[in-house]
């Protein structure tokens, strides 16, 4: 098992782009298992949930993303 987290204090939101700083909670995320060194191996990634600070946004809660790890 290999576990990591995202140390950012902000995200973008998906929907209207903008930056937000309020976390709503934290989770873990199972990723695809994969091979490390020959042996089989389960990544977790403790991620961020955010609120979105736009009132007019559709999306009142979004998930930080990590570039070429994860995706919506």
């Amino acid at each position: 098992m290999v576990q990591a987290r995202v140390t950012g204090s902000a995200a973008n939101c998906p929907a209207c782009g903008v930056a937000s700083h309020r976390v709503h909670s934290r989770y873990v995320r199972r990723l695809a298992e994969a091979a490390i060194g020959g042996r089989p191996t389960v990544p977790k990634l403790r991620v961020q949930r955010f609120r979105c600070s736009t009132t007019e946004c559709p999306r009142a809660t979004f998930t930080e993303q990590v570039e070429g790890l994860t995706f919506r």
